[in-house]
């Protein structure tokens, strides 16, 4: 009779208990902040993992794949979370191709405290497509490469012009710099933003790198010219942050009119691809870039005649 009742109410107890063994069993899951983003975006990777309530959680600073993105950065998640047998991890990720593309499952590990052994679980992979910055009317025109039908001689004779162009503008600045030298400092004064920035765009075009195909080489040293004119014309720390943090900085700035910021972003974005994604621009795009930079620098320079107008309320 004892054995009949224990028969009876041993799978009575299992069936109740299994609910709570499901209920702490380790969950780990991923999500995106955006599942549609144009090249050159970034995108959010949460990666959480539930039910770890005392138990010793990893997650790889970088994950070990990462397909066609390439990785930015990541932070772990509040330690508030741990409390509640939460754990998580944050990774920013950036993509510079466009299409549907896999974020890779990511792995994380766990274990008890007084186990020997790690086990491992992985999230789901994870779909985003990437749209690119031009439209269909703008690649239409793209496509139409009025560079391409020069024959060598005639680029030749194109860049050597230019160069001399380059080379007496740069030699014309550089006799400025001398006279303005041998005048008092007192009455000299510190040289403006602007002007400096016109000196070393001048003498980046004289070089000639795309020329060489040094492109890379070209972006990184215009970029750098852009974010030292930012930090002496505003006192922003532009060179010491990456882009993502200073686009965020900037975003916040009231020194800037909307269009600038706008112009800034495109700039350093496109700059980015070439530098990081290895973006092979065409020569129209090459040129577009040295406008903007200068278009930059003479919609925000300081008018010293008028200094109300550079410094008014942007």
């Amino acid at each position: 009779m004892g054995t009949g009742r224990i028969s009876i109410i041993l799978p009575l107890l299992i069936a109740l208990c299994s609910p709570a063994l499901a209920a702490d069993r380790v969950e780990v899951e991923a999500a995106v902040d955006r599942d549609d983003v144009v090249i050159g975006g970034r995108v959010r990777l949460e990666v959480t993992a539930r039910n770890v309530r005392g138990m010793d959680v990893s997650f790889p600073e970088r994950p070990e794949r990462l397909g066609d993105f390439s990785f930015i950065g990541s932070r772990a998640a509040k330690s508030g979370w741990i409390g509640r047998g939460t754990a998580g991890m944050t990774y920013v990720l950036g993509i510079y191709t466009t299409g549907t593309h896999v974020i890779p499952p990511v792995k994380v590990r766990y274990k008890p405290p007084d186990a020997a052994d790690w086990s491992t679980l992985e999230t789901r992979q994870i779909p985003v497509n990437v749209r690119s910055l031009l439209t269909d009317a703008e690649a239409d025109i793209r496509d139409i490469k009025g560079l391409a039908g020069f024959r060598r001689r005639g680029l030749l004779i194109f860049f050597t012009v230019m160069s001399l162009i380059f080379a007496a503008a740069l030699a014309g600045w550089a006799l400025w710099r001398r006279k303005r030298k041998s005048f008092p400092a007192e009455a000299a004064g510190p040289v403006p933003a602007h002007v400096t920035a016109y000196g070393e765009l001048s003498g980046l075009k004289s070089m000639d790198l795309p020329g060489q195909g040094k492109v890379k080489e070209y972006y990184i040293r215009l970029s750098e010219i852009v974010r030292h004119y930012i930090e002496s014309r505003f006192s922003y720390r532009a060179p010491e942050m990456t882009t993502e943090e200073f686009l965020n900085y900037v975003n916040q700035a009231r020194e800037l009119k909307r269009e600038h910021k706008d112009l800034l972003r495109k700039f350093l974005t496109h700059c980015d691809m070439v530098k990081f994604a290895k973006y092979g621009p065409t020569s129209l795009e090459i040129l577009d870039s040295f406008g903007l930079a200068e278009d930059f620098v003479d919609q925000t320079k300081l008018d010293r005649e008028d200094p109300h107008r550079a410094e008014g309320p942007w």
